[in-house]
């Protein structure tokens, strides 16, 4: 996941922003860095495969709140964009997978809670992927 740089998920969320509209930026100029160190940790340390460390990483930019608006448009723009440059695409329906990162987000920030939010977006998602 190293191709998952803090410069990319920005790109992305202001991409997102121009899409659907919303406010720009972050909250601090220390939480770039922050979600760089969070990017950075999603590594292969985990047990997971490559679908889990995307789930991982989009459950930590919809989690993280670094952005003052949009940031579980960002997790399912960063989701949608890295399923396709892993090789994947996504043949469910849109308001079903925002609405998966909308419980993602609503979920307890314990350790157990974020293995199952993970775990169930990636099943959820093996579920409607199409292989390129």
């Amino acid at each position: 996941m190293d191709c998952l740089s803090s410069e990319r998920i920005i790109l992305f969320h202001e991409k997102s922003l121009k899409k659907f509209g919303g406010l720009e930026g972050v909250y601090k100029p220390e939480d770039v860095l922050n979600l760089q160190a969070s990017i950075k940790s999603v590594s292969p340390n985990y047990d997971f495969d490559e679908i889990e460390m995307i789930c991982l990483a989009v459950y930590r930019i919809a989690k993280g709140h670094f952005f003052v608006d949009g940031n579980k448009r960002t997790a399912n723009y960063v989701l949608l964009n890295y399923l396709k440059l892993f090789g994947y695409k996504y043949t469910g329906r849109p308001i079903d997978l925002a609405r998966k990162i909308e419980e993602m987000a609503q979920t307890m920030p314990t350790q157990k809670e974020k293995e199952n939010a993970v775990g169930n977006l990636a099943y959820f998602l093996k579920s409607k992927l199409q292989k390129n």
